[in-house]
């Protein structure tokens, strides 16, 4: 099953998730890249714990069309919030930094799991 880091990545933001890929002798990433031992490996992922990550998968759920149905399902997502009436400055991190955790909603908005 791919991780909910993995999903956004490959299906949200349509970028390559990167994985290491050893064979005999040979060193890539899924992305192509090839390098070689002992030099480091380099390619990496989005974390999604950080502001950045955060508005691009905002952006994307905005230029997919799909900023209407995502602030529905917002509300839905946090009802039994007291603080929902404060939706707006949430949504453009005025609330609080816990960007993991709302990177994990657009996940289950896209329908991971």
């Amino acid at each position: 099953m791919t991780n909910w880091k993995q999903f956004l990545t490959d299906n949200v933001l349509h970028e390559v998730w990167h994985e290491p890929k050893i064979t005999a002798g040979r060193c890539g990433c899924s992305c192509g890249q090839n390098y070689y031992l002992p030099s480091s490996y380099n390619c990496q992922n989005r974390t999604f714990d950080n502001q950045d990550d955060m508005i691009e998968l905002y952006r994307y759920i905005y230029e997919d069309e799909y900023w209407t149905e995502f602030t529905d399902f917002v509300f839905k997502y946090y009802k039994d919030d007291p603080t929902a009436e404060i939706f707006v400055a949430w949504l453009f991190c005025l609330r609080d930094k816990d960007y993991e955790s709302k990177c994990k909603m657009v996940a289950e908005f896209y329908r991971w799991e």
